[in-house]
């Protein structure tokens, strides 16, 4: 147990260290496409992992929400002039309303209609800003989006929208963590897992998830923001069925049932989408495959794969160590029998030797 914990240790040291000196090493495409990009996006599908494997709610809004709030931050920056925090501070807002309303919708199902209902909120949302010409642009979308400049950070810095990006990733994952320990987080679980008996209990179920749905929106939204920032725009494309479905990919590639697979799966999608087009033009038939092996073979996702991975090295090596030590007992078993059975020199004098 103690070797576990130090090796769970050694390896969050050892992967903060890579996180927080990538863009002292790190070209600056990378850290632009691989890095900022990964990021936002496993901010996104982080979303979606809280819904899905902790609430038992697999919603596609996630996206639209992400959308909604790029969209309302640009309205008030790009068409009003309004200063960037006002931006933020509506986006968030706005974005978190919707996703309650969003929310006392879509509880009234289960299953793959909470699934249905969310993908046609999620569509409404789409169709909206593509028919929107006066406030969303329509199919052109609100062009002309700048990153703040914060006090003396300027957010059009790589390394300094990186670092932001970052520290907004860590807040949210460890703010998740310490949720999803507290009495609101294990009685969501307790819900996901036996919705009638935490009602017989005396648990207002549908009130815990209609608040997970909107700390949910609130998490996307918070991508959003980052990912307008990101994109200098702000379009129907980004929000349209294909971002859907990626974001979910992302939560089931990187392992649904575990917070950090948001952001292992949004490296992989992202590192595929960025090199595989280099050799393919087909690199969506890459990320599909790679879904479906992952969907059939590790359910748990890469994540899964990995602690799998860890366990079978483990017992391999507990084998190993516990074949050595019966070998070493075996010899020490032989040498003090051999020991007993030696004659000693008096024995053979009186002829009293050992039969």
């Amino acid at each position: 147990m103690i070797k576990a914990y130090r090796s769970r240790l050694i390896a969050s040291v050892v992967l903060a260290l890579l996180l927080f000196t990538i863009p002292l090493f790190a070209s600056t495409f990378f850290v632009v496409q691989i890095g900022i990009q990964s990021l936002f996006l496993g901010i996104v599908a982080l979303s979606l992992i809280f819904l899905a494997g902790y609430g038992g709610m697999v919603s596609l809004a996630q996206v639209a929400l992400y959308g909604v709030a790029g969209y309302v931050y640009a309205i008030l920056t790009v068409t009003y002039n309004a200063p960037w925090y006002v931006g933020v501070l509506v986006g968030l807002l706005f974005t978190s309303v919707l996703a309650a309303l969003f929310a006392l919708i879509a509880i009234r199902t289960q299953g793959i209609y909470f699934l249905m209902i969310t993908l046609a909120q999620a569509m409404l949302v789409y169709f909206y800003v593509n028919q929107d010409r006066i406030f969303a642009g329509g199919h052109s979308g609100i062009n002309g989006v700048r990153p703040p400049v914060v006090g003396a950070l300027d957010l059009a810095n790589p390394t300094v929208f990186y670092y932001m990006t970052l520290l907004i990733a860590l807040l949210v994952y460890l703010g998740l963590y310490y949720l999803l320990r507290s009495p609101f987080g294990l009685a969501l679980q307790g819900i996901r897992d036996n919705m009638q008996r935490m009602r017989s209990l005396g648990y207002q179920t549908s009130r815990h998830r209609v608040a997970a749905f909107t700390l949910a929106g609130f998490i996307a939204a918070l991508g959003g923001i980052i990912g307008v920032w990101y994109n200098g725009s702000i379009s129907p494309g980004s929000i349209d069925l294909t971002r859907t479905i990626n974001v979910l990919i992302i939560a089931v590639l990187g392992g649904i049932s575990y917070l950090e697979g948001a952001f292992v799966g949004a490296v992989f999608f992202t590192l595929v989408t960025n090199f595989a087009s280099s050799y393919t033009d087909r690199f969506n038939t890459v990320i599909g495959i790679a879904f479906l092996l992952v969907a059939l073979f590790f359910p748990d996702g890469l994540i899964g794969l990995a602690k799998k991975a860890v366990q079978l090295l483990s017992r391999g090596d507990s084998g190993r160590r516990k074949g050595t030590r019966q070998q070493v007992s075996t010899v020490s078993s032989q040498a003090v029998q051999a020991k007993t059975s030696t004659p000693k020199l008096s024995d053979a004098i009186t002829g009293d030797t050992p039969r």
